[in-house]
């Protein structure tokens, strides 16, 4: 349940992200321009599908170590990092750290943009 509150044009919200990820969208911020997500990836998981979106991706690593893996080749993080995905690009994650990884994310888009996802590899 969400416990979201909105004054003079500012809006917080708290609760539990919806089933993409995102917390700030045109799904609960009617005129909001861009939106804003959490992802949760467990220790020792490895996405199984990449994703290409529309629009380019910004993360931060909140928690946690991994790989962004672009087009097989993986590209290490860890927290405190601050990623750009460009429009277009075949990308993946993998947890390769201890505990989980946890990723803020966002798009210049109000809700989550178009995306096409295939198996990897």
């Amino acid at each position: 349940m969400s416990d979201d509150v909105r004054v003079d044009g500012f809006v917080r919200h708290r609760g539990e992200p919806d089933d993409g990820g995102l917390l700030l969208s045109s799904a609960n911020v009617p005129e909001i321009q861009n939106c804003l997500g959490v992802a949760t990836i467990p220790e020792g998981v490895v996405l199984e599908v990449e994703t290409a979106h529309t629009t380019g991706e910004v993360m931060y690593v909140a928690a946690g170590s991994g790989e962004l893996r672009k087009r097989g080749e993986p590209i290490p993080f860890r927290q405190g990092d601050a990623i750009f995905i460009p429009a277009g690009e075949w990308h993946s994650l993998a947890n390769t750290g201890v505990g989980d990884l946890i990723s803020v994310f966002s798009f210049p888009h109000p809700a989550r943009p178009a995306s096409e996802s295939r198996p990897t590899g």
